[in-house]
């Protein structure tokens, strides 16, 4: 199968893009229906929200169950210590809320979420087609569209971090769940920020690669 042109990897790849673009538009699409609607619902809604963790671990007793008057334990050596807690789980809550104004907050954020990715799918779909339609992807219009990739990862690691604070902080001083507790400080995911950063570094190469191709070409 040929690397570029029609037919290709770079069609499948340009395929899939414009499959998740168009489910991304129209989850955004359906997302605002349904926020424009909350005022007219009843409630509770049920919400389910991303929130990162921390889970108390309770003690357990080895080779036997409490309550049972009995059990195993290794008498050679003591057992292998225990965590007390698992830290930092990033997971989600299910609840149902009446604060209209939360509502609004994650519906307001979904939307803004699911359009971002589409804008940034259709970026990506754009440099996939240059490849298709004029097989080299050496244009300076990629420079700028792989550019806005790289911003995208990092502004939107920041902000799903900044999503998931709020949350927190709803969750904690709304919600009381045994053995849960919710994260106090933000979570910034530094490894998402510099992967955000090498491709601005690819995107700065391939600005000088373009202008040099541009420079050879006029020199012919």
């Amino acid at each position: 199968m040929r690397t570029i042109g029609r037919w290709s990897i770079a069609s499948v790849i340009s395929f899939f893009l414009s499959a998740a673009g168009f489910f991304a538009w129209s989850a955004a699409c359906i997302s605002i229906f349904i926020l424009v609607a909350v005022p007219f619902m009843r409630l509770p809604i049920t919400v389910t929200a991303p929130v990162t963790f921390t889970l108390d671990t309770p003690a357990e007793v080895l080779g036997g169950r409490p309550g049972w008057g009995f059990e195993f334990r290794e008498t050679r050596r003591p057992p292998a210590p225990r965590p007390p807690r698992v830290q930092r789980i990033a997971g989600s809550m299910r609840v149902p809320v009446t604060n209209r104004w939360f509502l609004a907050f994650n519906g307001i954020s979904l939307i803004v979420i699911l359009l971002f990715v589409a804008y940034t799918l259709a970026k990506l779909r754009d440099v996939m087609r240059t490849l298709i339609r004029d097989k080299t992807p050496f244009v300076p219009a990629n420079a700028a569209r792989i550019r806005w990739v790289g911003l995208a990862v990092i502004i939107g690691s920041l902000a799903m971090s900044a999503i998931v604070f709020v949350e927190n902080a709803w969750a904690r001083a709304n919600l009381t769940v045994p053995g849960v507790t919710f994260d106090v400080l933000p979570n910034i995911d530094f490894g998402t920020i510099f992967y955000g950063l090498i491709i601005l570094v690819i995107a700065e190469v391939f600005r000088a690669g373009t202008q040099l191709d541009e420079d050879q070409s006029l020199t012919i």
